[in-house]
């Protein structure tokens, strides 16, 4: 397979995180495959990696750290309660499903299982 390099500068990697952002948390989305999606759960952590490495990294280590964004994890929930996937899945493809909706965002082994509870409706 063939690979492609971009070339962006901090503010390209600001707009493409934030133009993710609102593709995998949008409530109402267009397409409900992009949330759940590793592929995109990807590229987005690769654009997180870049952020943290910016001039400004401590300022996004912080930020991207999901006990410090609850509106973001609330709605990542709300996605994958109502993803086709949940329901059927097995304990360990609920972890590989979160993992994706919950990506950019860094979390403790703690914070996916209560993540997983929410979802399944016992927390």
């Amino acid at each position: 397979m063939n690979e492609y390099n971009l070339k962006l500068d901090y503010y390209d990697l600001l707009n493409l995180h934030k133009a993710l952002l609102e593709a995998k948390f949008h409530t109402m989305p267009d397409n409900e495959l992009i949330a759940g999606s590793p592929i995109i759960a990807g590229i987005h952590i690769q654009i997180r990696e870049l952020l943290i490495k910016s001039d400004r990294g401590s300022v996004w280590q912080e930020w991207f750290l999901l006990k410090n964004r609850p509106d973001y994890r609330h709605r990542a929930i709300l996605l994958m309660k109502n993803g086709k996937a949940w329901t059927a899945a097995s304990t360990d493809k609920k972890r590989e499903i979160a993992s994706s909706y919950l990506a950019p965002f860094l979390f403790e082994e703690t914070e996916l299982l209560d993540v997983i509870a929410a979802a399944d409706g016992s927390f």
